[in-house]
């Protein structure tokens, strides 16, 4: 038997704290493709949907492709966007007749103008529309916040397992495999959801230094293998979103089987909470530029790592206490990027290459978070209109949208400045712009973790900072109303 199986991408992750909102055109400005387009663009991709596609043709699915919706992490979706992009997915189901099984790649750390998880309420809407017998399978984000609604639209979730995620189309094949199953009848999926009273924990999922959070995968894979159990994620969760269910989170996919569904979920969240206080923490930005200034020079670049200001948690991307710190203590052949301040991007294209312009720069979003608008003096070095391939360990495959871009040098800094926000995770970032980033002493890079999976194998060092941006992991600076409490490490709990 052929099965007609839907797939959809609907996909953001929400900073409730932010002054921005994410619009239609914050995801026109990265992916929102229709139809068999999306088949032509994230074939053999390592997205998602690339994965999905892959494991579609391998089982011999016939393809029925919605639509891909993403934009990069920012405030909340719209009304104007969510209502667009639901009802355009709604459309194209009824259009496509009769189906066997939906696939839809999220997030999980969703959040909209009228709903505190996004990712329910979308498939509230996607249920309505094909009912509620045939089988759902869902791939989050690692750092999905999961609520209890979700299972009850979704029969199969599937997490990544690695942060950076490099396992994006790996997990979606799996979820992929189960849907097969469940759409011939060989199991009957059911979610199970549970999370320990953390807001912070599982070194927020970080996979590479050999921390917590590769123990409590080794010990969820185990779990798995338990009878009618089919698979079981762990998510860090997000703590830039201010929601209920906010944190680390357990989910277990099982086939008629709650009772060891439950008991898998609770020795999960006993083995979370029991790493709550191991979880690695930035150095401040003089300690960083101290490092720097007693760096000796080797063939590979430091890699510094401006951790708050990471567009890829939310964080405005424009702030500029970094690269003013730089630029005070005489920092040489270094590169900074990707400073978000498309005004500046326009008057310097305008200047042209090799012009000579003295401007404000950054922090306007929010100067209040890492530093307001610098004065600089520098030359254009290059121009770009921002368009790339993602050629690293992450994203392989996919093109993105820097918009109207350009390398600003100012004194020993080579600075990227864009127009459109992006986590830098790909050395093509700064390719684009005409910058080497073997040649540079110092790449400065506005990212947390994600930066790694290009970055790290060619640094010499690397050096974490939190110079005061909006995702500081410093979660008591922050007002959480919707948060459930008590919850770690806000409140006092006894062990």
């Amino acid at each position: 038997m052929v099965f007609r199986v839907a797939l959809i991408e609907f996909a953001h992750e929400s900073n409730t704290f932010t002054v921005k909102t994410t619009g239609i055109q914050d995801f026109q400005n990265s992916r929102y493709v229709r139809g068999a387009e999306m088949l032509e663009q994230l074939r053999g991709t390592g997205s998602e949907i690339g994965g999905a596609i892959e494991a579609a043709a391998r089982m011999g699915w016939e393809v029925v492709p919605i639509l891909a919706a993403h934009a990069n992490p920012g405030g909340p979706v719209s009304e104007i966007a969510r209502r667009e992009i639901t009802e355009e997915a709604c459309r194209l189901l009824e259009e496509g007749g009769t189906l066997d099984g939906v696939f839809v790649a999220l997030h999980g750390a969703m959040v909209t103008e009228s709903d505190q998880d996004g990712e329910s309420q979308f498939l509230r809407e996607i249920r309505a529309e094909v009912g509620s017998e045939i089988p759902v399978a869902v791939t989050l984000d690692l750092h999905a916040n999961v609520s209890d609604e979700l299972a009850e639209h979704a029969q199969i979730a599937v997490s990544y397992r690695t942060y950076p995620h490099v396992d994006m189309a790996a997990r979606a094949g799996e979820a992929c495999d189960l849907l097969h199953r469940a759409m011939g009848r060989e199991i009957k999926p059911s979610l199970l959801v549970d999370r320990p009273p953390m807001l912070v924990g599982c070194d927020d999922g970080r996979t590479t230094d050999d921390g917590p959070m590769c123990r409590i995968l080794e010990a969820a894979a185990e779990e798995a293998q338990a009878p009618g159990l089919l698979h079981v994620s762990v998510n860090a969760g997000f703590t830039d979103s201010d929601v209920f269910a906010a944190g680390p989170s357990v989910l277990v996919c099982h086939d008629n089987a709650e009772s060891a569904a439950a008991q898998t979920a609770r020795r999960l969240c006993d083995l979370i909470w029991s790493f709550r206080n191991d979880w690695t923490l930035p150095m401040s930005l003089d300690e960083a530029i101290a490092k720097l200034k007693g760096h000796k020079l080797s063939s590979k670049p430091v890699v510094v790592a401006d951790f708050s200001d990471n567009p890829g948690g939310g964080g405005y991307g424009d702030c500029t206490a970094l690269l003013s710190a730089l630029l005070e203590a005489g920092i040489e052949n270094a590169a900074l990027g990707a400073l978000i301040d498309a005004k500046a991007a326009e008057t310097l294209i305008e200047a042209g290459v090799g012009g000579v312009v003295t401007l404000w720069v950054g922090g306007k979003s929010d100067p209040s978070a890492g530093g307001g608008p610098l004065k600089l003096t520098g030359e254009v070095r290059a121009v770009s209109n921002g368009s790339l391939t993602f050629e690293g360990p992450m994203l392989a495959g996919v093109a993105a949208d820097m918009g109207p871009s350009v390398c600003f040098r100012v004194a020993g800094v080579d600075v990227l400045i864009t127009s459109n926000p992006l986590q830098m995770h790909d050395l093509n970032q700064f390719c684009s712009v005409g910058i080497d980033p073997m040649e540079k002493s110092v790449l400065v890079v506005k990212s947390m973790q994600h930066f790694r999976a290009a970055f790290e194998p060619i640094a010499s060092e690397v050096l974490v900072v939190d110079a005061g941006g909006l995702c500081s992991p410093d979660v008591t600076r922050r007002h959480y109303e919707r948060l459930r409490r008590p919850v770690f490490p806000l409140d006092q709990i006894d062990a």
